[in-house]
Order: structure tokens, then sequence, then C-alpha cells
């Protein structure tokens, strides 16, 4: 055993493999007790057979090769998830899978705080861990998802309050410009799409005749999103490229720089470009306006279909793709006491009873 900073560590070798870990304490007593049973299970591991201990970073490597090959998460949750593995290197690469328990994840959790994270980015932190343990679980490394059991309670996630663009607002950001991509704000605020499904919607996931279109969304779960007539219309003044199957695409280059159909990649640059040249514009004529996010337009989609008795807030729940109805309650929060009851019971006034795609 030996100290660093501190901490007492042990390191031995068995059967020509060296084996090195923190005992995570500066008492040697502790510390002495904490090799024993570690170099006895290591041990036994050795010479009954049993898998030898999995460090983390081999985990990780194996966790992607199988995400990439099983199509598990999406492209946009995948990558997220790598940033999220990115930042948790300097509580988890010197460690075994099987180290991975609530203790260092509280641990985790403090240092990640203490670095001014959000609450929010702390949560994802965990859930993407979670699922690199439980890629663990199925290859035998471990037999606890310690991210997976963590009190989540103990971190809670303060969601500030949605401020819903105004219509003069989403007016003046699009200005008079009439491009594929001021198609595509507007085709937000019809159907309440996340920015990355936009993007990744693809001809054959639309039915005109029905008029709803059907694709595998966040988490992946089956969404059937219903078209109003204006969506409808943005859809069919789209232009088609041959090898692009993409409703919305700009022209890029392919690897040997020919020009080519590609489909939106940074939805998100792209919009807050659009709303910082409304501000300046807005700024010049000493007119008010206040800049928003594109997910604001899935924030107010959602209300006005709640408060334009669509549907009800089951309904709503459905369409969004939220997991949790809690989740769709905040929109209740915009809605007169008459509209609550409406969308909470599912029944909508006669004069909502037109069809979705004959609404304005």
């Amino acid at each position: 055993m030996y100290q660093r900073n501190g901490i007492w560590w042990a390191r031995f070798k068995l059967r020509g493999i060296e084996y090195r870990f923190s005992l995570r304490t500066r008492s040697e007593p502790v510390a002495k007790k904490r090799e024993k049973i570690a170099r006895e299970k290591i041990e036994d591991q050795a010479h009954f057979g049993i898998a030898g201990p999995i460090s983390w970073k081999a985990a990780v490597v194996s966790w992607d090769e199988h995400v990439r090959r099983s199509r598990l998460l999406s492209e946009s949750t995948f990558q997220r998830y790598k940033v999220s593995l990115a930042q948790c290197r300097e509580w988890l690469d010197d460690r075994n899978v099987a180290d991975i328990n609530a203790s260092l994840l509280r641990d985790l959790v403090k240092g990640r705080q203490r670095l001014g994270i959000t609450n929010a980015s702390v949560r994802r932190d965990l859930t993407a861990i979670s699922s690199v343990l439980d890629h663990a679980i199925d290859e035998g490394w471990t037999e606890e998802n310690a991210a997976r059991g963590f009190n989540r309670q103990r971190i809670p996630e303060r969601r500030d309050p949605i401020i819903l663009p105004t219509d003069a607002d989403i007016s003046y950001t699009l200005g008079k410009e009439r491009t594929r991509f001021v198609d595509i704000i507007q085709f937000a605020r019809e159907t309440g799409m996340r920015q990355e499904e936009i993007a990744s919607l693809e001809h054959n996931m639309i039915d005109e005749k029905a008029k709803v279109i059907t694709f595998i969304g966040k988490r992946r779960k089956l969404r059937a999103i219903p078209l109003t007539r204006k969506a409808l219309e943005i859809l069919k003044r789209q232009p088609r490229y041959v090898s692009c199957n993409f409703v919305f695409w700009h022209m890029g280059e392919d690897e040997e720089g020919k020009p080519v159909a590609v489909r939106y990649a940074n939805l998100a640059s792209n919009f807050g470009a659009y709303t910082a040249r409304a501000a300046k514009r807005a700024a010049k004529a000493d007119r008010p306006y206040r800049r928003f996010r594109f997910h604001d337009l899935r924030h107010l989609f959602a209300v006005n279909y709640l408060r334009h008795r669509i549907g009800g807030i089951y309904d709503l729940q459905k369409v969004l793709g939220h997991t949790s109805i809690k989740t769709t309650e905040v929109y209740l929060d915009y809605l007169t006491p008459e509209e609550v009851r409406a969308a909470e019971t599912g029944v909508a006034q006669k004069a909502a009873h037109v069809q979705r795609s004959n609404r304005p």
C-alpha cells in the first residue's frame, strides 16, 4: 500500500497482471481492511475462473461499439451521452466497473456541482453513466447499476418559467424572407416537433391523405403528428432532390467538394442567427423585441393545442411524445380555469370540432 495526496492506494501483481486502485480512505487501518477484501476478491476471480475486473474505460469503449452497431440510441442522444462521459472522466477513468457504487456517484455529483454545473446536466450525466452500466450488466462485468438506483430527488432539476414567444416577435424574426429555413420555423410552430425531428424528417414518413406524420422520436418511441392545413402547405412547397430523401435540405458539398443536397445539421445555431439579426433590426428601429429559442415554438404549439380545444391533455402528451403526463401538465398553467377543465376532461367546444386540417 502507498499514499497519494494523503489517500491510501493498493498495488500488487497476480499472475503477471498488475492491479492498482485507490482505497478511498486516509485511515491506514481502514485501508488495510479494504485492501485485503479487494485482494481476496481478485484472487478468487483468478483461481476460480470468474471474469476479471473490467476497467471503466474499457466498458465505455465496448458500450460505444455496441451502441454504434445496434443503433440503440438516436445520434443526438448518443453524442450527448459521450459529452457527459467525457466530463465525468476525472471521477471514473481510474475505476473498474465494479467500483461504480452509490458512494462514488455521490462524490461525482458533489464535484460536478462545485464546478457550477446545473442539476439538469448532472442528471443527464447520471443517465449516460447508467447506459454504460446497463451494458456492463449485459456483458456480465457487474451486477449492479448504481446510477439507476441513485436518488435523483437529491439533485432536483429547476425549470425556469416558460415565456411564450408572441406572434409579433415570431413575425419579426421571420422578416420578409421566404427561405426554406423560414419554412422550418413555421413548421415547428404548426407541429410542435423538436428541431432534430424536423431536421430528420423524410418524405416516406408523411401521409398527406391521412394528414399525419409517423416516425420514431425521442427514446425510440413511435409518434404520430397530426398535420394542420398550414403544415401541409409548407410540406407541399418543399422541392425534392433526387438523391436526398429529407424534406428540409440545403445545398452542401460531398467529400469531393461537389454540390449536393444535405440535411440541416445546425438548426439551433441557424435559428440563433435569425433572432440575433432580428434583435439588431429591432434595436435600430427602436421597437420592442424579445429573442426566443427554437424549442419555445414547441411550447407555443402545446399551449395553443389546449387553448383551441384541439384535444385534451392526454392527447397532447401523445403528440409531444412525453413519457410522463406531469411533463405535459406544465402547459395547464397558461390556460384559464375553464380551458383547464376542458383540457383535463378532453371535452372540446363545438366551435373547435373542425377538422385539424382546416385550422388556420
